[in-house]
């Protein structure tokens, strides 16, 4: 739910995003805290694709002008950021992209320069789970997986 007044958005039961951060309830579950990180994550990849859809519309309605210089002032990205968004937009028509991985691993593959090979890539990506850098050993021929271990400074988890 969207509190169109403040932007505040229900991440979870608990948690809120605001424009400044989210908002969590001292009695959050684990479930829901787990929900909220899926929806931010959710709203991350979609955001990033909302841009890039947005001003290739924009772009496709010749009579708005200065789109870019528009939607930089309304958004603070940098041209960077919105000219990366679109060449993503343009490269992945919406029917094209997979769902199980996010914006960024799209814009890793654009590596790979055949649209088959590039899907297939996407796709194991989400079916292994890699992150971008697994899926960019994976283009660069080299391990997905590698062994070398991260430790939490606090807990002495390990990944």
């Amino acid at each position: 739910m969207t509190d169109t007044s403040t932007g505040a958005i229900a991440l979870s039961q608990g948690i809120t995003l605001t424009p400044q951060g989210a908002i969590i309830q001292s009695d959050v579950t684990l479930p829901e805290f787990l929900e909220g990180f899926k929806k931010c994550e959710i709203l991350a990849n979609a955001s990033l694709w909302a841009l890039g859809d947005l001003l290739l519309y924009g772009e496709s309605r010749g009579e708005w002008g200065e789109m870019y210089t528009q939607a930089i002032e309304v958004t603070q990205k940098s041209y960077s950021t919105m000219s990366q968004a679109v060449r993503l937009s343009k490269a992945y028509p919406l029917n094209e992209r997979v769902v199980d991985v996010s914006w960024s691993h799209h814009r890793e593959a654009l590596a790979v320069k055949d649209p088959e090979e590039r899907r297939e890539a996407l796709v194991r990506a989400g079916q292994e789970g890699l992150s971008r850098e697994g899926l960019r050993s994976v283009i660069s021929g080299g391990d997905p997986h590698p062994k070398k271990l991260v430790t939490c400074p606090h807990c002495g988890h390990q990944w």
